[in-house]
């Protein structure tokens, strides 16, 4: 058993910051949460100072390719690399890129697509203690349909490729590769619902019929899995909604009623707004686009801003992800978090974003998210108040200790306060 001594806490669930807190860890789990001078506990209990510390949840990235480094297409070659490199050196270089995330403050991490299941190797690495890392809920191999956005024809027809994209077409043919990944063990299930089409007027194209997505979900559901939808706008959207996905990803072209629907049926958006700002930042030149390619992209950077507010004012619930491992090198996840205030929101709503609203992304509101009693003890200590500038989450200087489950897994521990007995 411990205390931190928190300067500041903001605790996922709160709208305000609390102040000289003391929060008990004991094992796993957060015992109590409650003003430090109020606390009456058995002597020599190990008190640690995080008085000059806020205290946030461990955070959740809900969009993450664990097995790329991510960076401009001129230093990496997201298709190619997968292809060309071990599947041995993409486990290790997987788990180089979960550390370098959870040095961060992301403690959780949805991995959305990964070759020759190196993200259930993982995962299944960590939860046994063989390695440690953040917490992972993986999709294995995203499906898409023949030609889709997972299955474009890089290639000659002569060149067959593998275990890269779980291909499926017509009902029967999704819900094998459904089936393929459940076999594996994944937690989610991810699929193609649309892509992006270069006609500006109607800037998406959908690839799974609603049929499809609707076979894919009934499996999920009879796995008690959820299903994440690579999506940009249009049918493809409204479709995947009715057909029972749990979370929107991508989504730059979202209607009003597509988003009312995804309130009343409980659907997360996870904007992934950095990894546009990242690819257009970069320019066309490091990402290799052509005229075509670097028109929509521009059209996603202006449009995706009205989606978000929209979102922000019916009420869906935004979680943070941010497609690290595509333009998004791991370790840069608290970006999103910065994107998140561009776009209207406050520092203390992104903060829920990457706490309270992923955890729930990800159904795991019940364990992780928010600071409170019977959650597991998942903990970040800042060098300043995000508050004033979240920007802050982005330096690593600043994520002074990381706790997973109440064990120190990045960082350095806090001066120790005192022993507190129960005299005090």
């Amino acid at each position: 058993m411990f205390i931190i001594r928190a300067g500041q806490l903001l605790d996922g669930k709160s709208d305000k910051s609390l102040k000289d807190m003391g929060i008990v860890v004991d094992g796993k789990h957060i015992q109590s949460v409650t003003p430090f001078t109020s606390l009456v506990l058995e002597p020599n209990v190990l008190v640690l100072d995080g008085t000059r510390f806020s205290v946030i949840p461990g955070m959740v990235d809900c969009h993450v390719h664990i097995h790329s480094p991510g960076g401009s297409d001129r230093e990496y070659n997201y298709s190619l690399d997968s292809l060309t490199q071990l599947q041995g050196t993409l486990a290790l270089r997987s788990f180089n890129h979960a550390r370098k995330d959870l040095a961060m403050g992301f403690t959780t991490l949805r991995s959305l697509d990964s070759p020759a299941y190196v993200d259930v190797a993982l995962r299944n690495a960590i939860q046994s203690g063989l390695v440690e890392g953040p917490r992972l809920h993986v999709a294995g191999q995203g499906i898409s349909v023949s030609g889709g956005h997972m299955d474009k024809a890089w290639w000659s027809p002569d060149v067959s490729v593998s275990g890269r994209t779980a291909v499926g077409d017509g009902p029967w043919g999704c819900r094998k590769a459904a089936r393929d990944q459940l076999k594996r063990g994944v937690d989610v299930l991810k699929i193609n619902a649309c892509g992006g089409l270069l006609d500006l007027t109607e800037p998406w194209h959908q690839e799974m019929t609603y049929e499809e997505m609707a076979a894919v979900c009934a499996e999920a559901r009879g796995a008690k899995k959820r299903v994440a939808a690579h999506t940009s706008g249009g049918p493809g959207i409204s479709d995947a909604i009715q057909a029972g996905v749990n979370s929107i990803e991508h989504g730059p072209w979202l209607t009003d009623e597509q988003l009312e629907k995804m309130v009343a049926g409980n659907v997360f958006y996870v904007p992934t707004l950095t990894t546009n700002a990242h690819g257009v930042a970069m320019g066309r030149e490091e990402i290799l686009s052509d005229e075509a390619e670097w028109a929509w992209l521009l059209k996603v950077d202006e449009d995706k801003w009205n989606s978000l507010e929209r979102a922000r004012k019916i009420g869906v619930q935004v979680a943070v992800g941010t497609d690290a491992g595509f333009w998004v090198h791991h370790g840069e996840n608290a970006t999103e978090l910065e994107q998140l205030v561009i776009g209207g929101y406050s520092a203390m709503q992104a903060i829920h974003s990457a706490t309270r609203v992923g955890a729930a992304c990800l159904g795991l509101e019940k364990e992780i998210g928010t600071i409170e009693v019977g959650k597991l003890a998942d903990l970040v200590l800042v060098d300043g108040d995000p508050l004033v500038d979240v920007r802050i989450l982005q330096e690593e200087r600043r994520i002074v200790s990381v706790y997973k489950e109440g064990i120190l897994v990045a960082g350095k521990p806090p001066a120790v306060l005192s022993f507190l007995s129960a005299e005090k």
